[in-house]
């Protein structure tokens, strides 16, 4: 018959409390975890990967973008258009600004997100020599590819790639932005910045952009857009109007191809006629109205 042995049971009963506890703990961090990154699931998911907050937050988000979007309403006042129509549906939490204040310079979308790529593609059409964008930008993501284009001739050292073009719709020898990208061998590429300022081209431009669906189109991540009015002006009767919905379609071209408004911007030098914007692509989820109230 076996001695009972105490000691021995107590060591044994302790060994097995102690695995009890360690699968214990480790079942319920792991369930924790799981929660965790399920709250967060959704703006994961309706950002394509780029934003990571709470459920929550992200439906407060959803809804405030609802609610902006439909008070920009169209009011067609040429002295004051750009006051009373299209701001800000959404909001970047940390938003920068890369490049000299005033005119040269834009606000991109949580720079630091682009420092966590190991690779990424910037294009500025439009630079008229003023590179403090493609400068800063570059000290803060030297791992982006920068391609600048310009119908004159520039010297960007080795900040960036500069070409010499004529931004369009691709008439009249000017190149989409398609062609340019097919130039060099980006078209299978993702555009993380496309920064444009054509001085009124970007009606044609965008119209040939969005006029179609493919890797091109559906792979830009923020634009960075100087909107003129000049090129909205016809005449009627010997008389100048101003033609508000080839402005309006546009800003419904950005919507219908999901991109929000993160910010808005007076060019002082010409308040009247010219605004920057800065867009950031959603997932086509996101614009789902969720019917959910979260805000007070």
């Amino acid at each position: 018959m076996i001695k009972f042995n105490k000691t021995f049971f107590f060591v044994v009963l302790l060994f097995l409390t102690f695995i009890l506890l360690f699968l214990s703990t480790n079942i319920q961090r792991t369930v924790l975890n799981k929660s965790q990154v399920d709250d967060y699931e959704l703006s994961r998911i309706e950002s394509d990967d780029f934003f990571f907050e709470t459920n929550n937050d992200w439906n407060r988000r959803k809804e405030l973008f609802h609610l902006q979007h439909n008070r920009n309403q169209y009011f067609n006042s040429p002295s004051m258009f750009f006051q009373d129509n299209y701001e800000p549906t959404f909001s970047c939490r940390f938003e920068q600004r890369l490049g000299i204040n005033g005119d040269g310079g834009k606000w991109i979308c949580d720079v630091y997100r682009l420092k966590q790529l190991k690779s990424c593609l910037i294009y500025s059409l439009g630079s008229n020599g003023e590179f403090s964008f493609e400068n800063e930008t570059k000290r803060f993501l030297p791992n982006c590819d920068i391609h600048t284009f310009d119908m004159k001739v520039f010297n960007c050292t080795n900040i960036c790639t500069f070409h010499q073009v004529k931004i369009g719709d691709g008439i009249n020898e000017t190149k989409t932005l398609r062609m340019l990208m097919s130039d060099y061998d980006h078209t299978q590429r993702s555009l993380d910045i496309l920064k444009i300022d054509v001085e009124g081209s970007e009606y044609e431009f965008f119209d040939e952009l969005f006029s179609k669906k493919d890797h091109v189109s559906e792979n830009i991540r923020q634009i960075l857009v100087e909107i003129h009015l000049s090129r909205i002006l016809k005449q009627v009767n010997n008389v100048t109007v101003y033609d508000y919905e080839k402005i309006h379609r546009l800003f419904e071209l950005f919507h219908e191809n999901h991109f929000v408004i993160f910010h808005k911007e007076v060019n002082l030098y010409n308040p009247h006629n010219a605004f920057e914007f800065s867009f950031i692509k959603l997932n086509r989820k996101f614009f789902e109205n969720n019917n959910q109230s979260t805000t007070p």
